[in-house]
């Protein structure tokens, strides 16, 4: 799918109209090249490269004012996958951390027995369970509002607002599980022979793909703005933690949104990371 803009569009992303392109033109022939596949440090089988057009054929997807809303939904179900992407790399990197500290043998006793390493285990899987609550919150919202066109509900816009929560908080969960496997394995995790620290390369593209933290942090930014999504978003969670808790969350985050602009902006990240936190660990508590 390419994001174009149809001759005699207006400037802007809401010129921006989405198509399909297929591999070959109906006579058969190549509808694009590929100029270069470029050398990344994870990811390998997902290829990234340049792609060229010459007099290409395409099909319009959806009407064509339509299109940055479009390319939009394309952007948030990726991001849904990027979510889960996340916690199943972290759960992976937690697995063969957790099979060599149960084989490692350190003064005398399993390094998992050591007290210190079977606190950070634990934390470490209570951290995993609550991603992956959040990570299917936003799948089972997704299934929910999908096929939604605009103008959207306000179910959609919770969607989008626990969709860039997952992928941030996940995201940044993966590489910091990823690094602490590593340091498990000790010297060995730093090796290519042991496959930790493939994770950690894997992990710091996830924090990437689909928009970067700073990305999710400023749209959903512009959510609790624009559409006080956060307060549907808190009211749901009354289900899962105590109406205290989410009293003080919602008072947080209206002072921080009475705030000047650019304090608004600038401290944006930690009332972000504190609602993602607060919404898996709300989450969490079902299981």
């Amino acid at each position: 799918m390419v994001a174009a803009r149809p001759e005699g569009a207006c400037s802007g992303v809401r010129g921006l109209a989405l198509f399909l392109v297929p591999r070959c033109r109906q006579d058969g022939q190549l509808n694009y090249f590929i100029r270069r596949l470029k050398d990344k440090i994870a990811t390998r089988s997902v290829p990234t490269g340049e792609i060229e057009l010459r007099e290409s054929e395409a099909w319009l997807l959806g009407e064509p004012e339509h299109g940055v809303y479009l390319i939009l939904e394309v952007l948030n179900l990726s991001r849904v996958a990027n979510a889960l992407g996340s916690v199943a790399l972290a759960q992976r990197a937690a697995a063969d951390a957790l099979s060599f500290a149960q084989n490692r043998i350190v003064f005398g006793k399993p390094l998992i027995e050591q007290p210190l390493m079977r606190r950070q285990f634990d934390d470490r899987f209570a951290q995993l369970q609550a991603a992956s609550k959040l990570a299917w919150k936003a799948l089972e919202l997704a299934n929910e509002v999908w096929q939604q066109k605009p103008p959207y509900s306000e179910r959609y816009h919770l969607f989008r607002l626990v969709t860039h929560l997952a992928k941030y908080w996940t995201a940044e969960l993966a590489v910091q599980t990823a690094k602490w496997a590593m340091e498990v394995h000790g010297g060995l995790g730093t090796l290519a022979e042991y496959r930790v620290e493939r994770w950690l390369r894997e992990a710091m593209i996830l924090a990437i793909w689909e928009g970067p933290s700073h990305r999710q942090i400023l749209d959903g930014l512009e959510l609790l703005e624009r559409k006080q999504t956060h307060h549907v978003l808190l009211q749901s969670l009354c289900a899962h933690t105590t109406s205290s808790a989410v009293q003080i969350m919602q008072e947080k985050i209206d002072r921080h949104l009475a705030l000047p602009r650019e304090q608004r902006e600038a401290g944006a990240e930690a009332v972000f990371m504190e609602l993602a936190t607060f919404t898996a660990a709300a989450l969490s508590q079902d299981a």
